[in-house]
């Protein structure tokens, strides 16, 4: 088969961006520098006769979780164990690094390999588009507001508890290149933040982490604006008030998504403060 694996390099991004396109994946070349630059031993590609044919990608959170994501295989090779290849690479990586905890988001495709070494169901999650914009544009209401520098430790303790680690990297990268980022504070307290980011194909709303009383107001304000294309929300099942309002916006199904933890789930999340994950690939 001729095939190499080895780490992902700045000089592959093009190439690793345009296999994406050519899969109609919504990542940007931003997500990918982000990426490399959070994992740069984490990241792998398979090569064959001189060209990238497979990509997989880590984010660790610590040494208590890891994430794999960017899971690509050429169509045109698929069935010959590359993908395969690159998931145990990814997972001896993270287990070498002593990660206690290892997950994904798999696509109904992808669901098979993953269970073949051990990856088990969390919970399961939905794709939403929307065609354009959703909400009509209207004034934000005064507890709804863009964070202050101030602001960020609550924000990132309300997402450690729904998530199960800390991911403050991440999102301070994230909420660096969203076009719109926003919280909501009443009483002196933290009730829930979220962003509307720019994606290849479509916006993305996400992540959004919001208790029930919050969540629907503002994800509400994070769509209510001017929007050129489509938009994507991937949402937790569980979380059933976020896929209700999803349909009440006139968001339609895409596809399935689930959850999914090698072996044993030693950081369990919590599906229903999560009104909008923050991406495949990274959680």
């Amino acid at each position: 088969m001729n095939l190499t694996l080895r780490h992902l390099c700045a000089d592959d991004l093009a190439a690793v961006d345009q296999l994406r396109a050519d899969l109609g994946w919504n990542q940007t070349i931003l997500d990918w520098e982000r990426l490399l630059a959070f994992s740069p031993e984490g990241c792998f590609v398979a090569e064959q006769n001189g060209g990238i044919v497979g990509t997989c990608t880590t984010v660790s959170y610590g040494n208590a979780l890891a994430w794999i994501g960017m899971m690509m295989v050429h169509p045109a090779i698929r069935g010959q164990g590359i993908g395969k290849a690159l998931l145990r690479r990814c997972v001896d990586h993270l287990r070498g690094g002593g990660v206690r905890c290892i997950k994904l988001d798999a696509t109904p495709m992808g669901r098979p390999l993953y269970a073949g070494i051990g990856f088990v169901p969390e919970w399961t999650l939905t794709r939403w588009e929307h065609s354009g914009s959703p909400c009509i544009l209207q004034p934000l209401p005064d507890h709804i507001h863009s964070p202050s520098e101030k602001e960020w430790p609550a924000i990132l303790t309300l997402d450690t508890q729904a998530f199960g680690v800390s991911r403050g990297t991440l999102l301070r990268s994230l909420a660096t290149t969203s076009p719109r980022v926003l919280v909501c504070e009443s009483g002196g307290s933290m009730r829930g933040f979220g962003m509307l980011r720019s994606g290849a194909r479509a916006g993305y709303l996400g992540p959004v982490v919001a208790d029930a009383g919050t969540g629907e107001v503002l994800v509400r304000a994070l769509l209510s604006g001017p929007c050129d294309g489509p938009i994507f929300w991937d949402i937790p099942d569980l979380n059933k008030p976020a896929s209700s309002l999803a349909r009440r916006l006139g968001f339609s199904f895409v596809r399935p998504l689930t959850r999914m933890v090698l072996d044993t789930n030693r950081i369990p999340s919590d599906p229903f403060r999560q009104w909008a994950i923050a991406d495949p690939a990274t959680g």
